[in-house]
Formats: structure tokens, sequence, C-alpha cells
């Protein structure tokens, strides 16, 4: 669908769904919902009974999103495909490091769209985690940049994140380790970071909490 009818037609139906109290992503929640331990080889989903495939439906209020992924080692690459209601609203491909472990909608800003979460893991020693994001407006579909992603980690860090939606913010977790061990948890000590979504030029950015 090109970009020009993609927002013709959710900008008219946009104005219905201001109706609403609120977005909501579909299905209930546990305690521990949401929660992607990258770590785990049992991230994949029951769903996806081929190995090394990762295949999940996200629903949030008249949006779906068909999520699909084949693990191919260093670099996969990530299918999407966005409908509101039964209109195609975009199909689109990416490729991303790793695997995808997991994948989540969520409304962090509170604006009524939703923004699709797709959590990644690297393999062997390299199990860093990464989070690849956008936000669908009426009028576009917009990347959400991880802003010092990396940067923000410092010699204790070496991967193995785990990766969810709470409270308005993305989470990451990881364990904290010394650089000159082996041991993923050579410290016994976790380190938490919560980050938040912002609204930067006509772009989005994860922006960490400070402190």
């Amino acid at each position: 669908m090109s970009s020009r009818l993609y927002g013709v037609f959710v900008s008219a139906v946009a104005l219905l769904s201001l109706g609403h109290a609120e977005l909501r992503p579909n299905g209930a929640r546990s305690v521990k919902n949401g929660v992607t331990h990258i770590e785990s080889q049992a991230a994949f989903p029951s769903s996806a009974p081929i190995p090394g495939r990762y295949d999940k439906t996200l629903r949030f209020n008249v949006y779906r999103f068909n999520i699909s992924s084949v693990d191919r080692g260093a670099i996969s690459e990530l299918t999407v495909k966005a409908y509101r209601g039964s209109l195609l609203l975009t199909n689109f491909r990416t490729r991303i490091d790793g695997a995808v472990v997991g994948a989540e909608v969520a409304d962090l800003d509170n604006n009524r769209f939703p923004e699709l979460y797709v959590y990644g893991a690297g393999h062997g020693g390299d199990s860093f985690g990464h989070v690849y994001a956008w936000q669908f407006l009426p009028e576009r579909k917009s990347s959400i940049i991880p802003v010092n992603w990396r940067l923000l980690t410092d010699d204790s860090y070496g991967g193995h994140d785990s990766l969810w939606i709470e409270r308005g913010t993305l989470c990451r977790k990881y364990p904290l380790h010394q650089p000159d061990e082996d041991d993923v948890n050579s410290t016994g000590r976790t380190r938490l970071v919560r980050y938040r979504l912002k609204s930067i030029g006509r772009g989005f950015a994860l922006v960490a909490d400070q402190g």
C-alpha cells in the first residue's frame, strides 16, 4: 500500500478511534507476561514448531501485526505485515542482528496509535540484546530509534538481556559480570534500565531514564 493511500485511509478511520477511552493490547496479561528471556532457547514461541523460526500475531484494538523470521545466524530477515481491520497497511522486510526472540505491541506515548517492538539477540559470545521498533501513525510508519543503546552499558555488560514492556516503559535487564570472567553473571547482580518513548522532530526515540 502506498504511503499516500495509507495516510488517507488511516486519517479517516482515526477520527472514529478517538471515541475510545484507550487502545489496549489484545489478551490477558499475567505478572510475567511480556518478559522475553533472551538467554533462553525457550524464547521461541510454541506456535512456531519449526526450530529457529519465529511467528507471532499481535493485536491492538483494530490493528493486527503478523511477525515472522527465520534464524539464519549472524543476520536474519524480519517480515512485518500491519493491518487495520482487514486492510493491509504495510508489508515490509528488514535485516536484524541474530535471531528474533520476542515481540510486543504497545502505546508508550499514549497517542492512541500503536507501536511495534521486536526483540533480537545475537549468538554465542555476541549474545547482546537488540530492539527494533516502529510507530504506526495516521499518515505514516515511523522508525523508533533506541538512543545510545550500546553506549549506556559498560565493562560489566556481557549481553543476555531480558526485554519487556511494563508501566509505560521498555525495560531492559541484564546480568553484571567482571570483564575478566567467563561467567555470565559472575557478580550475582543485575542492572535494570527503563526506556521511555519520546518524540524528536518527526521521529521517535527510546531514551533511558537517568539515575
